[in-house]
């Protein structure tokens, strides 16, 4: 398998893991601790459906994860959505994205 690498501003995405930049140490979660990722496209349209949720913002990737990593389950950072469409293939299929149309019968708005 190829390993294919992208490097943001606040992230480094590999084929296996996501690395998380920060200032005194970098988080290291590899994909089968994820249990699900979120993201909503910074939009106006999003911002303020977002709103009535209360803890997601446009913009924001949201990795919810099945364990504990350095004491947290759940790491948020935001990311522009022309860097989000230039992950490896496999982690851009974990990503749930929101959608403010909500399809019928559904009160998820993740998608």
């Amino acid at each position: 398998m190829i390993k294919r690498e992208v490097e943001t501003k606040k992230a480094i995405f590999t084929s296996d893991q996501i690395i998380i930049k920060k200032r005194k140490q970098n988080i290291v979660i590899p994909l089968d601790k994820v249990d699900r990722m979120l993201y909503a496209k910074f939009t106006i349209k999003n911002y303020f459906a977002l709103i009535a949720y209360g803890k997601y913002g446009p913009g924001g990737l949201y990795i919810h994860l099945k364990e504990k990593i350095n004491n947290k389950k759940m790491y948020c950072f935001y990311i522009k959505y022309e860097n989000i469409i230039k992950v490896p293939k496999n982690i851009y299929k974990k990503i749930s994205f929101f959608g403010s149309e909500i399809p019928m019968g559904s009160t998820d708005p993740w998608y």
